[in-house]
């Protein structure tokens, strides 16, 4: 690290300085020269969706220690260009992200836009990467439609499992093992939370009729007391909390004050790490969130499962250098690393001669089945016809302060 060129995270209160033309004049591809690849995104460093931002850190802890290790080709960083990742906040807010995109594009001069996060966020910005035909790759949001749209805007693509596919397992499990269950569903209310609804519906199949209510709240909303008072008048004994960390953690909190704990409580996956858990043990109390149901397709830092994997090891060592005092246990570093290191071997399949048309062709057609962050066998891949990324999940439940898995890795996609 200290002979190569670091990443550098910049965000909206640090100043964002591109590097001078000494690299060279004019290029082919923004954002590539024969030693740079830079690139960009956007985070909600502050404001109500802030807990995601160890996902940009983390990512960016992984691109440092992509410059400064040699790779198989034994040359630093990819094929000899270091990684320069520039990340903005847009505080969860769309009007900023569109200004924060613009940014990095037209100012930065970025590459690709990787791993921006927030449905509402990044849909705000797609029409416009897509017409500059800048690469929106690896969007920090499951929502459907990055795969279901794919064809329409060529120039986007998401990557983790998405939310239809990840609610679906769900109501695929409460069907098959709890035909009675009465459910209630928590939900925020736009594209985010309406996709879960939506991949619910579709696991239960002829069984939907076992949802008896729902009950939407905004992101900015103070608190969530009426919609949960509503939920439990249903006579509802399963809720399902489709929510954001720091609202999921406000719903456990508001049930222990209510009184009201159900027999199932199931979460969405990006609510469902170790250090939100803690939060809402330590705020609701662990006979409340005990028991709660979720899915991972990613290996847990919090679970000692892992402690002996040469995977988290790395990560471990990755931490330790480039976050010390960063909580290592946050799913949510892992998830930034496991991140970037897919994007890593994107551009190692596109090979010396980067473009962007180049990047999408090998993101189109990509596989890496060794992703040292991934479950085994939750391996990365997209086709012609397959643009969703990452479609294998495992069931697990929360317990005594960690996660432990509760059935076998599934395709939620069914492919």
């Amino acid at each position: 690290m200290r002979r190569a060129l670091p990443v550098l995270a910049v965000v909206a209160s640090a100043l964002a300085v591109g590097l001078p033309g000494a690299l060279g004049g004019s290029q082919a591809t923004p954002g590539v020269t024969d030693r740079l690849i830079t690139i960009g995104g956007t985070f909600p460093l502050s404001g109500p969706a802030s807990s995601y931002a160890p996902i940009a850190r983390g990512m960016a802890a992984y691109f440092s220690y992509i410059n400064a290790r040699r790779g198989p080709d034994k040359k630093r960083g990819v094929m000899g260009r270091q990684i320069r990742f520039i990340y903005y906040d847009d505080a969860y807010n769309p009007v900023q992200t569109v200004q924060q995109t613009r940014r990095l594009v037209e100012q930065d001069k970025v590459f690709a836009l990787v791993g921006g996060l927030g449905t509402e966020p990044q849909l705000a910005v797609r029409e416009y990467l897509n017409a500059k035909k800048v690469p929106q790759v690896f969007v920090s949001t499951g929502a459907t439609l990055w795969g279901a749209e794919h064809d329409k805007y060529p120039w986007t693509i998401g990557w983790q499992p998405d939310y239809q596919a990840e609610a679906a397992v769900y109501g695929k499990r409460i069907a098959a093992t709890d035909p009675n269950a009465k459910i209630a569903v928590l939900y925020q209310n736009d594209d985010y939370g309406r996709d879960y609804i939506a991949g619910l519906e579709a696991g239960l199949r002829a069984k939907k009729s076992q949802i008896v209510a729902t009950r939407g709240f905004n992101v900015n909303d103070p608190a969530v007391t009426s919609q949960l008072v509503d939920l439990r008048r249903s006579g509802a004994d399963t809720l399902m909390i489709f929510a954001t960390p720091a609202k999921t953690i406000q719903t456990y909190a508001t049930l222990a004050r209510l009184g009201w704990k159900p027999d199932k409580i199931y979460l969405n996956s990006v609510s469902a790490t170790d250090a939100f858990m803690t939060t809402a043990v330590r705020l609701a109390g662990a006979d409340v969130v005990n028991g709660s149901i979720s899915v991972q397709y990613l290996k847990d830092p919090a679970n000692p499962e892992w402690d002996n994997d040469p995977g988290m090891q790395l990560y471990r060592r990755i931490m330790a250098k480039y976050l010390p005092g960063a909580n290592d246990k946050d799913g949510l570093y892992l998830y930034g690393f496991a991140k970037a290191e897919d994007f890593v071997q994107a551009l190692y399949q596109t090979g010396k001669n980067l473009t962007r048309e180049a990047l999408m062709k090998t993101i189109d057609n990509f596989t890496n089945a060794k992703n040292p962050f991934a479950l085994p066998g939750a391996i990365t891949k997209t086709g012609p016809k397959d643009p969703f990324p990452i479609s294998h999940m495992r069931l697990i439940r929360f317990d005594k302060g960690t996660w432990t898995p509760i059935g076998p890795l599934v395709n939620g996609r069914g492919r």
